[in-house]
């Protein structure tokens, strides 16, 4: 037994407990290890998984740009062939009548004049379609574009909503 300064007595550790002791410290650190290593696994299947989704968010931009680009280039294309289809009509119709090619100056006068014409025809028949359809539908498909998310698929429905 041993006096302490405060007057109280204490007795040393047997061998038995101050192996008890160790044992039980040694337990401890062996599953705070543990656990530090489960911890690291989760931080970083958590960071593969934001890696992933990034790379998959950066893909899904890429053929986005890649669907608009296409897009573009087949409307261009359209409208190529739109121009090709009216040019040939006009010059038929000059030769028929027997008069010869004007200037520069008229023909491309002529030409803006007939594309903002069929640009206005072709805007009228969309115009003259909407009056058809209830107020009750188009408010249904409004409410249904605003409340897909995804960017694309709400152009898809847009796109097929028209076509009907």
């Amino acid at each position: 037994m041993v006096d302490t300064r405060s007057g109280k007595s204490t007795t040393p550790y047997t061998k038995a407990q101050e192996e008890q002791v160790a044992t039980v410290l040694r337990e401890r650190k062996e599953k705070q290890t543990k656990e530090l290593i489960k911890q690291a696994k989760k931080l970083a299947l958590q960071e593969e998984q934001a890696a992933k989704r990034k790379k998959l968010e950066e893909e899904m931009e890429r053929l986005k740009k890649e669907e608009e680009e296409k897009m573009k280039e087949v409307e261009e294309e359209e409208i190529e062939e739109e121009e090709e289809k009216e040019e040939p009509l006009l010059k038929r119709s000059a030769e028929q009548r027997g008069e010869t090619s004007g200037t520069k100056k008229e023909e491309s006068w002529l030409e803006k004049k007939l594309s903002e014409w069929v640009a206005n025809l072709s805007l009228g028949e969309e115009e003259e379609a909407m009056l058809y359809v209830p107020p009750e539908e188009k408010e249904a498909v409004i409410r249904e574009w605003e409340a897909e998310k995804d960017p694309l698929r709400r152009q898809t429905i847009e796109e097929e909503k028209k076509l009907e």
